[in-house]
């Protein structure tokens, strides 16, 4: 069963999606409306709520955070299409279902998943916050002022980050993170997982602390100008090096 419904672009200012076990795709594309497309067994396409409230458009599973797949027979898929000029906030959430975010340029984006794997392309935003909590995080092209990425046992993976101000933290998972242009500032920090930093700059001001760990840095000259880098870990491996 399919159930597709468009909005106009200026009456919706931001966009808040909280999903269960249903599979999210938002993506930008070459269309006039903000297009809802949603797919699946008849009772979970029922079920969904939409609505547009002041400005807000919500797309929900009935009784979010506690709705659970009783069989692999049920199926949900939810996707978003977003017209390229919209500038808009978004707040995006599954359980356990995955999700997807590709093309997207707006105000502020707050991505997130517990166990479900989170992967973004292609995101522009002041403020971009990617989470997850078992699920993996594996993010590519980013563009923001502030950047925050969190996990605490999968893995988080960012290629062609670009950010003033960029924060990654995790427990048990490991972090890649790949810069592209000068930060101010990048703060990670890990209990046991190993961390891998890419600069693109020659030198920074770099403090790198473990208890157990090994700390290394390969082709970045440690000076107190430049990027402030600061990880630290307790039993994981940190490496800084140059792109």
């Amino acid at each position: 069963m399919s159930r597709n419904e468009r909005f106009d672009p200026k009456t919706v200012t931001r966009i808040h999606v909280g999903l269960a076990w249903a599979t999210l795709e938002l993506t930008s594309d070459d269309v006039a409306n903000l297009q809802l497309l949603v797919a699946g067994t008849p009772e979970d396409v029922d079920d969904l709520k939409i609505s547009l409230d002041s400005g807000t458009l919500s797309v929900e599973q009935p009784a979010y955070g506690l709705s659970t797949r009783i069989n692999s027979e049920r199926w949900l898929q939810v996707t978003l299409r977003i017209p390229g000029d919209w500038k808009g906030e978004i707040t995006a959430s599954t359980m356990s279902g995955p999700l997807r975010a590709r093309s997207l340029a707006g105000s502020d984006f707050s991505v997130s998943t517990i166990s479900g794997s989170l992967r973004v392309h292609e995101l522009r935003a002041m403020t971009l916050s990617l989470r997850t909590v078992s699920g993996s995080l594996n993010a590519a092209d980013l563009q923001a002022d502030s950047l925050s990425l969190r996990t605490v046992s999968g893995n988080l993976s960012a290629e062609r980050a670009e950010a003033q101000k960029v924060k990654a933290t995790s427990v048990s998972g490991d972090i890649s993170l790949s810069l592209t242009g000068s930060p101010l500032r990048v703060e990670i920090s890990s209990v046991s997982g190993d961390t891998a930093l890419d600069l693109p700059d020659e030198s920074a001001k770099i403090s790198l602390r473990s208890v157990s760990g090994k700390l290394r840095t390969a082709g970045v000259t440690v000076t107190d100008e430049g990027p402030v880098i600061s990880a630290t870990t307790v039993a994981g491996d940190l490496t800084v090096s140059r792109r």
